[in-house]
């Protein structure tokens, strides 16, 4: 049956040129994700990057030995004793920005330039206490006067020299004397002493390093893998909704395809052929049809990833030296789904067509009697109760899930798949709803269009499908992301009550502007310092790391208010800690334990946990005494009222406020306009990933609709043939095949709504378990501008393909040989 397969693909490739569009695009589309998100994977700076250059590092110590990187300092008698011993060369790494707005950028003294790699590209090093070098800066800054804000205030410095520039960092170099004074502990001390004798001198209170082990004290230990976390999670996405949007429209259209061909499929049963040759030659079809489409769409992947990297650098998706190579097995993983995809769309006709009698199967080739087969009928009620499932398991044990759009994933697109995958069965009656009030009419036009559409179900759910797909993934994907960051800006102003926040231009709010801040009167500040910290036990075992904002005492219970599941926030200690339920049940630990809590300084504290908040939304919801972390700059500051908690400030206050940020780069916002830029940024954030994730699948979608309609419209001329002997001009035939789309777009509009729907609730039910009145935001611009857009591609298309159909005359058409 292979060679009719092949004799019968020569004999009808316009009838198979839908089909293998269709694969050959969406195996495209799957391959250009698989080589990003395979580039993404591994080390693609290994080994040592801050101290290749070095022999032997020694580095702070944390628990059970590991080191520890900047801003962890060496204790003072341990950079003594070594530096009486040998030759030795601290480096200090430190928050800097040079002038408001040019971003945060690290410090480090000169002389530790050459253990990274650095060389001077113009100019000098620095030598007084005035001077500057800027690594990867333009020719063109030597002899400018430039603004230095470090956590010790703001300075004028001379640029005096440029080197080249590195990935992993942005630095600027001081002279000794001044990294020594703008940052006084030591963060490593780089030596070419015997790693024996420096690890007995330094008594197992740092940690010596050398080789390999070095990468364990760069900015990122993991090579730039770290750097590629965004465009990991952006291409895994991506993606899955690649292949599950391919798999949906190609075996909608490989079923329609098929569906097209049941009178030639009756002939042969007619004339002898078994089920099990039908199959076989079905099949076949498919397989060679899949290879050829598979193997296009592997030869256009690679050139797609062009302007995809392109657009992911422009839009700070990744880092600026991320590439996208060739990749041999992710191709080949590409191929492999592509010729599935195709025999699974061939597949999910055949039970249908090989056991039907032939004689039935030619009285079935004028009306459709049945819009599904058993497989389309598992799969998708089979989705619908996976999405359920999912859902409600989420919701039972991690509830927290619901406000990640790229960790829920799974409960939207089961139910966009569902949908799909039902339209045949749920056209009829959201057909008959739609177009009810149309059955009165006196025209014969509706009456041909509802009757169309009824009786040919599976020509019009080829057509719906794509677009319940583009139309659902919109709808659905976009509502779980902006209700999930609705839902945690809620949650935050549940936590924290605040009339005002200082926002810092760079890494941090300096001393010197904190105590002008301070000593604003009528003003309750509350400094918030955001550090990861790592708590462990007496014995120095670590138990668990943690992201923590560090605040004073005394906002406990009054600014500071997270929902307390245990243990109190009134009166804490001065060195409390405050976990959320997940770190308390993961590490069995409940409040009034004692814990030891190492600082990002590398100082271990004692601490003691005074209460167990819910968990939050986005990470770890823990907050640490301010008293401990000593000379840390703030991340941001809450400011109210004296007069009450969450009081605006009058206007001479904000005055005062203003001019006491006046030349640090930071601002004051109203909590509102806080949120309100949070909200900005994380929807640049969704409309980005959107961009990636929703514009591919929809543009595959919009494509999958015009190659449906027009593989449709060339199979009805003997339709419209028929129609125009009974009396119909050309433009009224047009306009009837012009309605049929314009219906299917509004079904498949209401499929999509219902899915939206349904994902929608799910997700409140497991998010009004973390958040009183959980929002719910439907991004209406989003979904109406989808609409619109499938709406003039369906239309547009049938009526050119059904012009096209029916420019013989009509006596000339009705004869024509199928």
């Amino acid at each position: 049956m292979l060679s009719i397969a092949a004799a019968t693909l020569r004999h009808r490739l316009v009838g198979f040129v839908g089909a293998f569009l269709a694969l050959a695009l969406g195996t495209t589309m799957i391959g250009m994700m698989a080589l990003t998100l395979a580039a993404t994977f591994g080390t693609p700076h290994p080994g040592p990057q801050r101290f290749k250059e070095a022999s032997t590092v020694i580095a702070p110590q944390g628990f059970q030995g590991r080191p520890m990187k900047a801003p962890a300092v060496l204790p003072a008698d341990v950079v003594t004793k070594v530096t009486e011993a040998g030759k030795a060369t601290a480096d200090r790494s430190f928050p800097v920005r040079l002038n408001p707005g040019s971003g945060a950028m690290t410090g480090h003294p000169w002389t530790s330039a050459v253990f990274a790699g650095y060389h001077l590209v113009a100019g000098r090093a620095p030598q007084t206490p005035d001077e500057i070098v800027v690594a990867g800066g333009a020719r063109s800054l030597i002899g400018r006067q430039a603004e230095a804000v470090t956590s010790d205030g703001a300075g004028r410095y001379r640029v005096v020299g440029v080197t080249d520039a590195l990935w992993f960092e942005n630095a600027v170099f001081f002279s000794t004397a001044e990294a020594e004074r703008l940052s006084p502990g030591a963060n490593a001390l780089v030596s070419d002493q015997n790693a024996d004798q420096l690890s007995a001198l330094v008594g197992g209170r740092a940690v010596v390093l050398g080789g390999r082990d070095l990468t364990r004290v760069d900015p990122d230990s993991t090579g730039g893998a770290q750097a590629l976390a965004n465009a990991q999670a952006m291409a895994g996405s991506t993606t899955g909704l690649a292949v599950c949007v391919a798999a949906f429209v190609v075996i909608a259209t490989f079923a329609f395809a098929t569906e097209q061909r049941r009178r030639e499929l009756a002939l042969l049963r007619l004339v002898g052929a078994a089920p099990r040759q039908v199959r076989r030659m079905v099949l076949g079809e498919a397989l060679l049809i899949g290879l050829a489409a598979a193997v296009a769409g592997c030869v256009l992947a690679p050139l797609c990833t062009v302007p995809l990297r392109s657009w992911m650098l422009d839009h700070d998706v990744a880092p600026s030296w991320f590439t996208i190579p060739f990749n041999p097995l992710a191709l080949l993983i590409s191929f492999v789904i592509g010729v599935a995809a195709a025999l699974a769309g061939s597949a999910a006709t055949l039970v249908r067509v090989s056991l039907i009698r032939p004689i039935e199967v030619l009285r079935e080739s004028v009306v459709e009697r049945r819009g599904m087969t058993p497989i389309r009928w598992l799969l998708g009620i089979g989705m619908l109760i996976g999405a359920v499932v999912a859902g409600i398991t989420i919701s039972r044990t991690e509830p927290y899930l619901a406000a990640s759009a790229r960790k829920y994933e799974a409960v939207p697109v089961l139910y966009v798949g569902a949908l799909t995958l039902l339209a045949p069965i749920l056209l009829r009656p959201v057909t008959r709803l739609l177009i009810g009030p149309l059955r009165g009419s006196a025209k014969a036009g509706p009456l041909l269009v509802r009757e169309n559409i009824l009786t040919s179900r599976r020509r019009t759910a080829a057509t719906v499908a794509p677009i319940v797909v583009a139309v659902g993934l919109v709808g659905t994907m976009l509502t779980m992301q902006k209700s999930g960051d609705a839902a945690v800006l809620a949650r935050q102003r549940q936590e924290i009550q605040a009339a005002d926040v200082v926002v810092p231009g760079g890494s941090g709010i300096d001393a010197r502007t904190l105590g002008r801040v301070s000593a604003v009167p009528g003003v309750r500040v509350t400094p918030a310092t955001s550090m990861n910290i790592r708590i462990g036990t007496a014995q120095g075992d670590q138990i668990d790391s943690l992201s923590a904002n560090a605040v004073p005492a005394a906002a406990l219970g009054t600014t500071i208010t997270p929902p307390v599941l245990s243990g109190s926030l009134a009166s804490p200690p001065e060195n409390f800690l405050v976990i959320d339920e997940h770190a308390a049940r993961s590490n069995s630990l409940s409040a009034g334990d004692q814990v030891v809590t190492l600082l990002p300084t590398g100082e271990k504290v004692p601490t003691v946990i005074a209460a167990v908040a819910a968990r939050g939304l986005t990470g770890d919801d823990t907050y640490l005494s301010a008293s401990l972390t000593g000379a840390l700059m703030p991340s941001r500051v809450y400011l109210d009222s004296t007069a009450g908690v969450g009081r605006a400030l009058d206007e001479e206050q904000t005055a005062a406020v203003n001019q006491a940020l006046a030349g640090s780069g930071a601002h004051v916002l109203t909590y509102g306009e806080y949120q309100e830029t949070q909200r900005a940024h994380a929807a640049e954030q969704t409309d980005n990933a959107a961009v990636v994730i929703l514009g591919i699948a929809l543009a595959y979608a919009l494509i999958a609709v015009a190659n449906t309609l027009i593989m449709a419209m060339a199979g009805r001329r003997r339709e419209f043939a028929l129609l125009g002997l009974a009396g119909a001009v050309r433009r009224q035939i047009v306009k009837v095949a012009a309605a049929e789309a314009a219906v299917a777009v509004v079904v498949a509009t209401v499929l999509a709504a219902v899915a939206t729907g349904l994902a929608a609730a799910t997700q409140y039910v497991s998010l009004s378990k973390l958040v009183a009145d959980a929002p719910t935001v439907i991004p209406w611009a989003q979904l109406l501008g989808t609409v619109t857009l499938c709406a003039l591609v369906t239309v547009v298309t049938a009526s050119v393909a059904a012009g096209r159909a029916t420019r013989r005359r009509a006596v000339e058409a009705a004869g024509i040989r199928e």
